[in-house]
């Protein structure tokens, strides 16, 4: 006898949900079922991420800094948690990754749609932002200066960064996974160096916000007269 689905389970869809891994049967090892069950979760993750970063692109293009600060908010708690989610993937032993890496056939984490989405549509947050400045004559440096006279813009340009920072630290753990199951003078199944991921750490979404903490710096420094040693 069938047994009727909860209208929970109606919602979520729980039996097409748990029904996208592998059977038991099927798997190359027991520990395939985490490396699927975890970059499924991260593929969520990366969707509501692209909601979230969708929505902060159209307040600013609305003029809307205090929504799209909002918005920008849980994309960092999102972005926070992804390096705890692929932390799982270290109860697999390396050889049993290898195991698991070889059923890939080709497929890679860099083929990820979600990752490649946010890659490509973060840096386009700058646009929306530098014309939310240029409406009120600023730069990220007068921002800095004042942050209390701009407070909408201030709070949405440390969310920025923020977001940038969190993803620039997301890839740097992943690289540390990838060094820990697979070390980096190897290659990938493509044939691609393992040690290719070192640059894509360094990239930046939006390196003007970079260029104005150092500039307020050197502002905040160009006052600064030391006393002569032996006053």
């Amino acid at each position: 006898m069938t047994r009727e689905l909860s209208d929970y389970e109606k919602y979520i869809r729980t039996e097409e949900l748990l029904g996208l891994q592998k059977r038991e049967d099927q798997l190359a090892c027991a520990d395939e079922l985490t490396f699927q069950v975890v970059h499924q979760i991260a593929e969520l993750h990366f969707k509501l991420v692209m909601q979230y970063l969708h929505t902060a692109k159209a307040a600013m293009a609305a003029g809307e800094p205090d929504k799209a600060s909002e918005q920008l908010r849980r994309v960092n708690l999102h972005i926070k948690h992804l390096p705890e989610i692929f932390a799982m993937v270290k109860v697999i032993s390396p050889l049993d990754y290898h195991t698991i890496r070889l059923a890939l056939g080709r497929g890679s984490g860099q083929d990820s749609p979600g990752f490649n989405q946010i890659l490509s549509f973060g840096p386009t947050l700058w646009e929306p932002f530098e014309r939310l400045l240029g409406e009120k004559g600023l730069s990220p440096l007068d921002v800095h200066k004042e942050p209390g006279a701009h407070h909408a813009l201030y709070c949405l340009m440390q969310e920025l960064i923020q977001f940038d920072e969190g993803f620039q630290s997301f890839r740097y753990h992943h690289l540390q996974l990838v060094r820990r199951m697979i070390g980096l003078a190897t290659n990938s199944l493509k044939g691609i160096p393992a040690q290719a991921l070192q640059k894509g750490v360094r990239y930046e979404f939006y390196p003007e916000l970079w260029k104005a903490v150092g500039e307020l710096t050197d502002w905040t420094g160009s006052s600064y007269n030391p006393r002569p040693l032996g006053e």
